[in-house]
């Protein structure tokens, strides 16, 4: 065996900066030796909360019907969780309520402070690291060679120069800024998302080999699909030596060790044959990633597909003539289809995704019952009354657009969501298991509705079964529940056990925080 180990090491010392191969020879040999599908965690969020009139389900428990907002999930029931009734409960020593309900909702710890960013006094800042960066962290299984996560978003237009509002990740690394209340106060320094699909690309499969954009059609990527198969041949000729070493070891070893060398050369065999099926589909279609490896490297994004950035304040007038919503949709979903792949392909296991800020100019054409193209926050703020939010559908007509126009936008961000989602239970991982069983996707927004409360909050989970997560049931709590009870309740299928988040992360707020009942089950 130290001649397939040396061959092994020759092999990949031979593979240069193609890490792609690597992985995907880690990962055979993990499968071949009884390894299953690793979790996942990928956060998504939308702006601006909801509306508990279109929102909520009728019925409870896994006797439910889907609502106007949540009809776009109805196919996922399955692997749909639906929460009402959450409540940010850390304290806030300042933030607006978009610019403060972000931090506390990605994080579970209190906001100190607010930073000075030249803009308005409302940039509330973390005060812990996010759940991302904490499972990441502390869960060995999230872990990944490099950075190991990818943050981003579709659209970062901002009230004021905010940080915190086109932020859901932040490190365990603290730092000082400058205070809006004089002095300074010790933030958890944010984690910016990448805005351009072909950054988020290229951070994560540049150099990557395992299949190529062009599906091995010719043109440049040729060559990288020869090299490809050459690299699988030689893979092939160090298990073939592999196995000639096993069968002279038998011959020479005891006769009780036989049925231990037996079962490493199975292992050694289902290696082959997945190569062989690699080599096979190669060779065949020219299409790499075959032989039920499922890791195939995405299409690059056109460099110019970009959200937009910037610091504005239009509340005074919401209309305009420049839809943003088709070129919105193409965005998120390019981000989310590169995200799906490099999960498929094992680069990273944690992520992500916010489609826009709560404090978003992000305008959609017709959606509106004046028939104009209205942004989406500003509208909001045209009622500011937390009973018109939470209360039944007006009856003054220009009330009645608003209030629908902002249900129509809570619905067309859950479409596109329930396609990405779709997306993730149609696909297969590098390890043969599904994609969405093995991955935790919590949909969350930073306030209740747009009148700012903090309470009560919507959240849904996706996903997760084969990590515990039960999914077909909606839970409207009586008394609201503290936020970070989602997160207490989704750390068991990363720890098989509510851990220790004194230990793990000392500013995550745990006082009165408990599990919710029966949306984990430990697997066997």
């Amino acid at each position: 065996m130290s001649s397939y180990r040396l061959n092994r090491r020759n092999f990949i010392a031979g593979l240069g900066g193609a890490f792609g191969l690597k992985i995907m020879l880690r990962n055979l040999e993990a499968m071949a030796q009884g390894a299953t599908s690793p979790p996942r965690f990928l956060m998504m969020h939308f702006p601006v909360g909801t509306q508990a009139y279109h929102f909520l389900p009728t019925g409870s428990g896994t006797n439910f019907t889907f609502s106007r907002i949540l009809k776009p999930f109805e196919p996922l029931k399955a692997e749909t969780i639906i929460l009402y009734g959450l409540a940010d409960r850390a304290g806030v020593t300042c933030g607006g309520g978009h610019e403060a309900g972000t931090p506390l909702t990605t994080t579970g710890a209190a906001v100190p402070g607010c930073r000075a960013n030249n803009g308005e006094a409302d940039d509330g800042v973390a005060g812990g690291p996010s759940l991302d960066q904490i499972f990441l962290k502390n869960v060995a299984n999230l872990q990944r060679p490099g950075v190991g996560y990818i943050n981003t978003i579709c659209d970062a237009r901002v009230d004021s120069q905010e940080t915190s509002t086109q932020c859901l990740s932040y490190s365990y690394t603290m730092r000082m800024v400058q205070n809006t209340n004089g002095g300074q106060v010790n933030e958890a320094t944010p984690l910016l998302p990448l805005l351009k699909p072909i950054d988020a690309y290229n951070a994560l499969f540049s150099g990557f080999v395992p299949g190529t954009p062009d599906g091995g059609t010719g043109g440049a990527d040729a060559g990288v699909n020869m090299a490809l198969l050459k690299a699988l041949k030689e893979r092939k000729s160090v298990l073939d030596f592999a196995m000639r070493e096993l069968a002279r070891i038998k011959t020479l070893s005891p006769g009780d060790q036989a049925p231990k060398i037996d079962i490493h050369t199975d292992a050694i065999r289902k290696m082959e044959l997945q190569i062989s099926n690699q080599i096979n589909a190669i060779g065949d279609a020219g299409t790499g990633g075959g032989g039920g490896v499922n890791c195939t490297k995405p299409t690059s994004p056109d460099p110019a597909l970009s959200g937009k950035t910037g610091s504005k304040n239009d509340y005074g007038n919401t209309t305009t003539t420049i839809a943003d919503d088709v070129i919105h949709e193409q965005i998120g979903k390019v981000h989310a289809a590169i995200i799906r792949a490099a999960f498929q392909c094992d680069i990273i296991r944690v992520g992500t995704f916010q489609w826009s800020p709560g404090t978003n100019h992000v305008s959609f054409a017709g959606l509106h019952m004046d028939g104009k193209t209205h942004m989406h926050h500003p509208e909001s703020h045209k009622v500011q009354q937390a009973g018109f939010w939470n209360g039944s559908p007006p009856t003054d007509a220009t009330q009645l657009g608003i209030f629908d126009f902002c249900a129509s936008v809570s619905t067309w961000y859950n479409q596109k969501t329930a396609d990405i989602i779709t997306d993730f239970k149609n696909s297969t991982d590098s390890f043969g298991g599904n994609l969405l069983d093995n991955t935790i996707i919590p949909y969350i927004t930073e306030v209740s509705e747009a009148n700012h409360s903090r309470s009560p909050k919507p959240a849904l989970i996706f996903g997760g079964r084969k990590l515990g997560m039960q999914g077909g049931q909606f839970q409207n709590f009586s008394s609201v529940r503290p936020h970070n009870d989602l997160w207490m309740t989704i750390a068991q299928a990363y720890f098989g056990m509510v851990p220790n988040f004194g230990t793990i992360a000392p500013t995550f707020v745990t006082n009165g925080v408990a599990v919710i009942p029966g949306l984990w089950v430990k697997p066997p």
